[in-house]
């Protein structure tokens, strides 16, 4: 079974798969920013950020699945920017929980070299409260997200061990 998950990460349409799942997460949280008008904190605009870096990352690695250390640094990266995500939601699911003393601010919290808030605002710019998510089927969309981003991680995270059996013939690609 495990080599079978494995196979199936090598091709173009895994990675696609894993894009547009990451998009349609995107598509959800827009909705509910846009449309049920629930504002996103400086948290989830940072973990907003994370996501489409895990989603441009992955169809990088679609573009080049057929070269083995391209795919691997793809998905190292997609697996970096999902880990990032993971944080965040962690840390923001301490502020929701009252368990973590956060000083999050209605600012998005981005650095200076990369103020998305500014460049891309109503995909990143913050206007609500940290702490307060929305609630979705049956968790808050913390809790949501902690899931979500978990869970491919994991996936990623068996792919990306089972990569080190090959690694030894592609050592001088």
């Amino acid at each position: 079974m495990l080599d079978s998950f494995y196979e199936f990460g090598k091709k173009r349409q895994f990675w696609f798969l894993v894009a547009g799942y990451f998009f349609l997460m995107e598509m959800i949280a827009l909705f509910y920013q846009y449309v049920l008008d629930w504002y996103p904190c400086a948290l989830c605009v940072q973990v907003r950020a994370w996501v489409w870096g895990a989603i441009f990352a992955s169809l990088a690695t679609a573009v080049f699945h057929d070269k083995f250390w391209l795919r691997w640094a793809g998905l190292t990266l997609t697996s970096v920017f999902l880990g990032g995500g993971l944080y965040t939601s962690w840390y923001a699911w301490g502020v929701e929980r009252g368990t973590v003393i956060s000083s999050c601010s209605i600012g998005a919290g981005f650095p200076s070299f990369m103020p998305l808030d500014q460049w891309i605002p109503f995909l990143f710019g913050a206007q609500g409260a940290c702490g307060q998510s929305p609630p979705m089927l049956f968790l808050s969309m913390v809790e949501t997200l902690l899931l979500t981003i978990g869970l491919p991680l994991l996936a990623l995270l068996v792919i990306w061990v089972l990569n080190f059996r090959e690694m030894g013939q592609h050592a001088g690609d």
